[in-house]
């Protein structure tokens, strides 16, 4: 039965051939007897970007057509039931039914959600032995790159991470092509700026209608809670596991304690233990649902000393699913803001400047582990307190590390600002994210 199902998935992929997509960015590394991994969270594209892959491979005449293009879903009521033993019938199969390919003949393996299958890493690592077979291996979980990785994999892999989509890319989605400097063109940045902050990055809900997109981001909740933590972990009482979930996610960009998650089940009324809580957010972690960012400190010991903030893989899925929200968009503005400097740098943290504590949302830090850049999350700064708040936090951190890029990233408004030898700048979400 598998091996005609691995036959079935093998014809339908030719028949149907790839589907038709708009170019993601980022590189997916690849390497002679190199798995490479691409991950990141369920619906963020990951399938998507591996054919991107065998078509660009296709365009680059490294291979000839799809027929050398060997594409399995593990997500499958047949194949993700496989044991490790039995992986070996993909390529078996595959050959079978190409008789004219040789064991030198250059193929791909695209194995989707693979890591579903106990013991897989062994099989990858076997197949990428072959110099001209390349195999790129997709997931939901963090375990294909974070320290769980199973030791077989390490020096053997090389990882890339995909994200919902960036706002240039969701222009790309929304076949945006006006001269972002014309007035018009800005016109329709903001325009088109609202509707992401308002939906999120998610690629399938562009281009939904939008009575649709609130359905479809509680059905990725509810996937995403069933299939990658409940399903994976054997959660005993998954409804005390979604009832804090849909909690944590009402409180994005808010500060965050273990002992507050706690002490938020104990008074809903469910029994349960630090212990489980904190096995509950490092599942939604490890499954790109949350994200728990801590003080920029060089300390570990400060750093489990000071609240973390709460993040999600996308604000309108947050919003969406939130037990409470009063329908403003600051703190999803915030979590935008988060999400796009999560992509691209190092690390990133909030800090607690040294006298009054304030807090300055974000810090970058470079390669290195030193601070590179300041960033200030407001949604309107019309009040002269909160832009004096804004400013005086941003100012001393930016002059105790030094650092020289600094902004205050708003909805809607830009200024510039010079005080005691640090320059900051406000600016437009929107522009911000293209700059």
């Amino acid at each position: 039965m598998i091996e005609q199902e691995i036959e079935r998935k093998i014809e339908d992929f030719r028949e149907l051939g790839i589907p038709e997509y708009i170019k993601r960015e980022g590189l997916v590394p690849m390497a002679d007897n190199i798995v490479s991994t691409i991950i990141g969270a369920r619906r963020a594209g990951k399938s998507f970007r591996a054919l991107q892959v065998a078509d660009e491979l296709i365009d680059q005449n490294v291979i000839k057509s799809i027929h050398q293009v060997c594409l399995m879903d593990f997500d499958n009521p047949v194949l993700s039931n496989m044991k490790a033993r039995d992986l070996k019938l993909i390529q078996d199969t595959f050959l079978k039914l190409n008789p004219e390919f040789e064991l030198n003949t250059s193929l791909i393996f695209i194995l989707d959600e693979i890591h579903k299958i106990p013991g897989w890493e062994e099989y990858v690592i076997d197949l990428s032995r072959n110099p001209k077979w390349k195999v790129i291996v997709t997931g939901s979980s963090s375990k294909l790159l974070k320290g769980d990785i199973a030791t077989e994999l390490r020096g053997k892999s090389i990882s890339s991470t995909i994200y919902p989509l960036s706002f240039n890319e969701f222009l790309k989605f929304k076949d945006f092509k006006h001269k972002p400097s014309s007035t018009k063109g800005q016109a329709e940045l903001r325009r088109l700026f609202d509707e992401y902050l308002k939906w999120g990055a998610y690629p399938a809900i562009v281009r939904v209608e939008e009575y649709t997109k609130e359905a479809l981001l509680r059905e990725y909740f509810d996937t995403m809670i069933l299939k990658d933590i409940i399903q994976r972990y054997n959660v005993s009482k998954p409804q005390q596991c979604t009832h804090l979930y849909n909690y944590l996610l009402s409180n994005i960009s808010k500060d965050h304690t273990l002992q507050s998650a706690f002490r938020y089940l104990k008074h809903s009324g469910f029994s349960t233990s630090r212990d489980t809580v904190r096995e509950y957010i490092h599942w939604a972690e490890d499954s790109w649902l949350l994200f728990m960012v801590p003080i920029y400190s060089n300390s570990l010991k400060e750093q489990e000393r000071n609240y973390k903030k709460i993040y999600s893989i996308d604000w309108a899925l947050a919003n969406k699913n939130s037990l409470v929200w009063d329908g403003s968009y600051s703190r999803a503005l915030e979590n935008l803001v988060f999400v796009h400097l999560y992509r691209r740098w190092h690390r990133v943290h909030y800090y607690l400047t040294g006298k009054k504590r304030q807090e300055v949302d974000f810090i970058a830090i470079d390669k290195n582990g030193y601070p590179s850049m300041a960033v200030q999350v407001c949604m309107e700064m019309s009040q002269e307190y909160t832009l004096e708040r804004e400013l005086e936090s941003i100012i001393a951190t930016a002059r105790y590390f030094g650092i020289k890029d600094n902004f205050i990233v708003t909805y809607n408004q830009e200024m510039d600002f010079h005080e005691q030898g640090v320059s900051v700048k406000a600016i437009p979400a929107w522009k911000w994210m293209l700059s």
